[in-house]
């Protein structure tokens, strides 16, 4: 097992006892009228967590960071960490997980609430159960801090296992949900000060608002798995016209996803150019392909010119989903050479869109590793070699030599990286996965 997760967790772990204990020397007072909130809200957290949801494979999402936050601005103290830590870890108890999971989820609350609740109290906040008026610094800041530790301490697992630049993987996993976070700082404030002037109902008000944002997060998870479900369906049946290809689709969406994030794109286009690279030959479902795609040896030219028509065929059923509408020039260009020399429209360089250029790469390297009948899958040195000699003819130099020299480029021949970015739990089951022998590390991806 990587010995790096296991230690990093241990020194969360660490930290956060640390954090509790500087809390406690900090000031060691307590108010036990003051806490009866505290309490509440962290059965509205604990709420949250029974009622998470799964967004893929063995993720799950959940809103009860907002009543730990709002039990923290109302009391923040050690007092209030120590009944935030025990409400986590009961929730955390009550579903299956590893042990090294469950510590690792309480320790991180805890550091993130001590990390806010220093902030807080440092910068000039008072507890709200004492003073309710809106401190804008000590308030914004102590939020920004909880959501920064909590999410940064997550990056740093994955970028340890994955072998991964952390402020990247943070970056990449957490810039598209920073509207969401300028709203936190705002509904903070309100579900506090709703318990604050209405104490019990203000806590039923807040539990309504959980579950609303609950259903509303399932809703549009469920939609958007639905969705991808769907687009991967239709792949395999247009790839049942062409068995030798099976799952050549789903690979190049992969690789297309790894090349876009090693590049520095932003999440949201990194999945708009697996979406394209996914669906970037759909158009061999058309009828005129069939022939051609079940004959056996080499094409006539007639042939080969019919072919060449498959990314018009593709762009074309693609345009038919409104929701894929910007996706349409990737799909349509996928096999236009930097030079100009490709098809259908012999753009050439810049004017090929960058989804395009990516998705050439891709499609261009799942053909070499894989099997032919005339020849075996290639090498990683040898998959380098070829992207090499046709960089600026073929491929995007750019591209080519952000790819090349990359140390993430072994990524594309791991077939355990999906390309996404994994949970904790995903992480500690790659891992525990590639462990041969108790004297042996292995490394993670």
């Amino acid at each position: 097992m990587k010995t790096s997760v296991i230690a990093y967790v241990y020194a969360i772990v660490a930290a956060a006892a640390a954090s509790l204990v500087g809390a406690y020397l900090y000031d060691s007072s307590v108010q036990v009228n003051l806490l009866a909130g505290a309490g509440l809200l962290t059965f509205v957290a604990f709420l949250g967590a029974v009622l998470n949801y799964r967004v893929q494979g063995s993720t799950f999402g959940e809103v009860s960071f907002i009543p730990y936050l709002t039990a923290i601005v109302l009391y923040p103290s050690w007092a209030t960490l120590v009944v935030v830590g025990a409400g986590a870890l009961v929730a955390e108890l009550i579903k299956p997980k590893s042990g090294l999971k469950r510590a690792f989820n309480v320790a991180q609350i805890i550091l993130a609430g001590a990390a806010a609740t220093f902030a807080y109290l440092a910068l000039g906040g008072k507890a709200l159960l004492i003073d309710s008026s809106f401190r804008a610094v000590p308030h914004v800041s102590s939020v920004v801090l909880f959501l920064f530790v909590n999410t940064f301490s997550v990056a740093a697992a994955i970028g340890l296992a994955e072998g991964k630049s952390i402020v990247r993987t943070w970056y990449q996993g957490n810039v598209a949900g920073l509207p969401y976070d300028v709203l936190a700082i705002l509904a903070v404030y309100a579900f506090a000060r709703a318990y604050v002037d209405w104490n019990g109902w203000g806590v039923v008000a807040l539990c309504v608002v959980v579950l609303g944002i609950r259903l509303a997060y399932q809703s549009k998870h469920q939609l958007e798995t639905t969705n991808k479900e769907l687009l991967e369906l239709f792949v395999h049946t247009v790839e049942f016209r062409d068995p030798y290809t099976s799952g050549h689709s789903q690979r190049v969406s992969r690789f297309s996803r790894i090349i876009a994030q090693l590049v520095g794109l932003s999440p949201r286009e990194i999945d708009r150019v697996a979406t394209a690279a996914l669906l970037h030959d759909v158009g061999k479902i058309h009828e005129i392909f069939a022939p051609i795609l079940q004959k056996p040896g080499r094409l006539t030219a007639e042939e080969r010119a019919i072919m060449e028509l498959h990314p018009i065929k593709s762009a074309e059923l693609v345009a038919k989903i409104s929701d894929l509408q910007d996706i349409v020039p990737a799909v349509r260009h996928h096999h236009e050479n930097w030079d100009g020399t490709g098809y259908p429209d012999q753009l050439a360089g810049k004017e090929i869109p960058v989804g395009s250029r990516i998705i050439m790469f891709a499609d261009t390297i799942d053909a070499m590793t894989t099997d032919r009948p005339y020849r075996k899958a290639l090498s990683e040195k040898e998959v380098r070699e070829e992207l090499a000699k046709y960089r600026g003819i073929q491929f995007d130099p750019e591209i080519c030599d952000a790819l090349l020299g990359s140390q993430d480029f072994s990524r594309l021949f791991d077939k355990n990286d999906s390309g996404n970015v994994h949970s904790l739990t995903q992480i500690i089951e790659i891992v525990r996965k590639r462990v041969r022998t108790p004297q042996v590390t292995q490394k993670a991806s």
